[in-house]
């Protein structure tokens, strides 16, 4: 047999060769795997102070409770702009970009300028400094002469022509011979920059633009260099190290493979080939020094704290949503982000990407199964654990250090799979060839499970439970109409702004009502009652969030009409059941969530809304559990794809106040339902066109009329039921 030929030794050559094959062709699903290992190695080594060069003035919660929200007037950024120089910073760096012209000044702010006056002595003030304030910004600008401005570039890969916008670039570029190194680069196609009043009295402007990972929208690179037109632009970082080092020229490199290197005088900046640094970030959110705008406006901030600063001015109040996913803090302003970058070529502490990386990898990958395969040919049971132990953690320890003393980050997902393939593998051909006899007590379980996970069952199967109660609880999900449609025809900040307004308005009703946010799906919500905590009425809760929900949604229709935004609909589906809560996932990646088959109803009753033309479809046992506190109406009896059983489903109307003015609807759509399930369907359509009369555009009645129609054309088959049976979900 195979397994009798193939040694220890020579099983961990053969893995050995293939790990090594696999390294070399850039097997994409392990390299993800070792993109989030770096964030491992970050937070294993540690929080660091961050630099003391480097000051952050955050337009925070803070600042706009005291002084309104943002954005503010340019009047106020004026003043906010002379106060930072006074204070003799370095540079001043803005995350913010400002574009768009404005034609008056806030009335409110004004007064508040000028103090106490007579009322003529306002009207004329008043009219003499209507205008938005720009000359005065850009004259604080100039008069700084240290600020570095932001703007952002745009992204189209259909294709659109880049706009004249001059942008700061490199002060060398050299190109290859072949010349195709840029090719690698991302390519802007347009800018949305500073009005040309504010760009023309500031020291440079640079870029703040980030890309998250398409793994899991991680921010873990920044774009030293963006294509735009025929310039390499240079983002915020360098523009403002620009002016902190004026002596130092800034220089980008490229060979045929990408971008070879970018300089900062003598100091070489480690980049991948599309031009993008790894961010070796310090920490979460506050690691550098943040000081409030509305503190410096006020004067409260001591100069000397400023002075010979590089000072980052940016928003980090949750409302304005300029908030990241890291490796440290799942929610970090955008403006620390600009702070870490400069930090790292500030200290020259970099995350090296050296092209040479692999050759070491592939030494590690081929010694650590080669090592493991001349020692399992003797060790086996405990002896051979510990080696495989041994070799993991002497590897994870030493390229630990490596990483925190020169940030090399060597692979972890192929080293790891090298010692624990072999392990695995050189185990198994113990078991086939020598251990056979002493291993029959695990022959069952190793039918249906790895030997790994066998032995971790027999010896801890407790281990195997991650937590989780279950009992009776309501599960909501909520799914905006036409979503896709209205992503198309608005561009992404809109997009992202009117989901976020939307999901904290809707979230807000949720937990009005006591229950408890499980997840964003996208533009969906789920929620659920009943948890963490016990409610013995967490029906009727869910109910009057979901009633309460499509009331505040149309409550929020004038305020949208005024902002130009799309009038939103949403469907919501409701079950009520035994449900599973608890920490589910792995040891070291848990989430508070609900599972079990009730789960899964509830979610496919919310997609039953569009087909009955109606807001919110709650099950059977929801409304019982409800009782008399809310007003539905049955809708019908459907088999929903995967449940066998046909369950019978309800539209809520209104809260049980309300039942009088449903009567009549309900008593006319009872008989309907009632003819159409006898087969009576001259009774039932004339009982559907009644409601349709008094009721125009009611959706359930229109459908039902549809059917019996139907019906009257093409009768159903004898054993027809009256189930509506449903193929999608």
């Amino acid at each position: 047999m195979i397994w009798q030929r193939l040694t220890p030794f020579r099983i961990a050559v053969l893995l050995g060769l293939l790990l090594s094959v696999l390294r070399l062709s850039g097997f994409r699903y392990l390299e993800l795997v070792d993109v989030r290992a770096v964030d491992y190695r970050l937070i294993a080594r540690g929080v660091e102070p961050g630099s003391p060069e480097i000051v952050i003035v955050a337009i925070d919660n803070g600042s706009i409770e005291k002084l309104g929200r943002w954005p503010w007037s340019r009047w106020r950024m004026a003043e906010l702009e002379s106060r930072l120089a006074s204070a003799q910073p370095a540079v001043i760096g803005y995350d913010i970009v400002q574009s768009e012209e404005t034609t008056d000044v806030d009335q409110g702010e004004l007064r508040q300028r000028l103090g106490k006056v007579d009322e003529a002595t306002w009207q004329k003030l008043s009219k003499a400094l209507q205008g938005g304030g720009e000359e005065q910004l850009a004259q604080a600008i100039g008069a700084s002469d240290r600020t570095v401005l932001g703007y952002f570039f745009d992204f189209d890969r259909r294709g659109k022509q880049a706009s004249d916008t001059e942008v700061a670039t490199y002060n060398t570029t050299q190109h290859s011979k072949g010349g195709a190194g840029e090719r690698h680069m991302p390519v802007a196609t347009s800018v949305t920059a500073n009005l040309p009043i504010l760009a023309a009295g500031a020291r440079g402007q640079g870029y703040f633009n980030f890309f998250p990972d398409r793994l899991d929208g991680y921010y873990r690179r920044v774009p030293l260099g963006v294509r735009f037109g025929n310039e390499i632009a240079v983002p915020l970082s360098l523009a403002m190290l620009r002016v902190y080092w004026p002596q130092r020229q800034q220089a980008l490199r490229f060979a045929d493979y990408g971008v070879d290197s970018v300089h900062v005088g003598d100091l070489a900046i480690p980049v991948a080939e599309d031009g993008q640094m790894l961010i070796n970030y310090r920490g979460p959110k506050r690691t550098f020094r943040y000081v409030s705008a509305a503190d410096v406006l006020a004067g409260e901030v001591d100069p000397a704290e400023l002075r010979g600063k590089l000072v980052l001015v940016g928003a980090t109040a949750v409302a304005v949503a300029d908030r990241r996913a890291t490796p440290f803090d799942g929610d970090l302003p955008g403006v620390e982000i600009h702070a870490n970058v400069l930090d790292n070529i500030l200290r020259g502490d970099f995350i090296q990407q050296p092209k040479w990386i692999v050759l070491p990898e592939l030494a590690v990958i081929l010694g650590l199964a080669l090592v493991q395969g001349l020692i399992l040919r003797y060790a086996r049971g405990v002896v051979g654990v510990l080696v495989a132990g041994g070799l993991l953690a002497g590897y994870l320890g030493g390229s630990q250090w490596l990483f925190v003393t020169y940030g090399l980050p060597l692979s972890l997902v192929y080293p790891i799979l090298a010692v624990s393939l072999t392990y695995t593998a050189i185990s198994l051909q113990h078991y086939v060839t020598v251990d056979r006899e002493r291993r029959k007590t695990r022959k069952t379980l190793e039918l249906y499970l790895s030997p790994s996970l066998a032995r971790l069952v027999s010896e801890h199967p407790d281990r195997l439970k991650l937590g989780g109660e279950k009992r009776e609880r309501t599960v909501l999900f909520s799914d905006i109409r036409g979503f896709t449609s209205i992503s198309e025809g608005l561009d992404a900040e809109t997009l992202v702004e009117l989901l976020n307004a939307y999901l904290g308005e809707m979230t807000e009703v949720v937990f009005a009502h006591d229950g408890m946010l499980d997840k964003y799906i996208g533009d969906a919500i789920m929620a659920v009652w009943s948890a963490p905590l016990p409610q013995a009425d967490h029906a009727s809760r869910a109910c009057a969030a979901a009633l309460a929900m499509r009331e505040h949604l149309r409550s929020l229709d004038a305020e949208w009409d005024r902002r130009g935004w799309p009038r939103l609909n949403i469907g919501i589906g409701l079950n009520s059941g035994p449900m599973v809560f608890g920490n589910m996932g792995s040891a070291s990646h848990l989430s508070m969530t609900v599972i079990g088959d009730e789960v899964n109803l509830g979610s496919r009753l919310e997609g039953l809304c569009k087909y009955y033309h109606c807001g919110i479809v709650a099950s059977e046992a929801t409304v019982q559990a409800a009782g008399g506190l809310v007003v539905a109406r049955e809708l019908d009896l459907v088999r929903v794809k995967g449940k066998l059983q046909p369950v019978r489903i309800f539209e809520l109307l209104g809260p049980g106040g309300e039942r009088e003015r449903w009567a009549g609807l309900l008593e006319q759509f009872n008989m309907g339902l009632a003819a159409y399930r006898e087969r009576r369907w001259n009774d039932a359509v004339a009982a559907f066109g009644r409601i349709l009369e008094a009721w125009p555009g009611d959706g359930p009645a229109q459908l039902y009329l549809e059917r019996c129609r139907e019906m009257l054309e093409t009768p159903p088959a004898a054993e027809w039921d009256g189930v509506t049976v449903m193929e999608a979900k």
